[in-house]
């Protein structure tokens, strides 16, 4: 009898600040998803190009694109639509959450967040997705 190996997902990392990314990358590693990180929006739509992911957390403040951007061109692209994209932000201002949630975010959770908090919104948003 063979063994089927299950692949989990990847979930793409974005945030211009090394302690947080790390922080996410560490978090992720350990509970067994696959992730790549960028440093920016712009970094992060040439890795899409190229991989394909089942997830996106994202900062909002970032240089050269952020996420508010990022998340609204991601939208615009058919093939990359339907991928949910959770912003990470230190901004617990409903406007600001509003936004996001208008440029395309599908949830928002507030930094800092708790390892088991951002585990638990990853599993409730890829609960419904079919990976590869």
């Amino acid at each position: 009898m063979q063994r089927q190996t299950v692949q989990m997902p990847t979930i793409l990392v974005i945030e211009n600040d090394a302690g947080n990314r790390i922080l996410a990358e560490r978090i992720l590693s350990m509970s067994g998803y696959r992730y790549l990180s960028a440093q920016n929006g712009r970094d992060a739509l040439e890795l899409l190009e190229h991989h394909p992911v089942d997830l996106i957390l994202t900062d909002l403040s970032m240089p050269v694109l952020d996420g508010f951007s990022m998340a609204q061109q991601i939208r615009a692209m058919p093939r990359f639509a339907h991928i949910p994209i959770v912003a990470l932000t230190a901004h617990a201002y409903e406007p600001e959450r509003q936004k996001a949630l208008r440029m395309g975010c599908t949830d928002v959770l507030v930094k800092p967040y708790r390892p088991k908090d951002l585990l638990a919104i990853i599993e409730r948003h890829l609960a419904g997705a079919s990976h590869a």
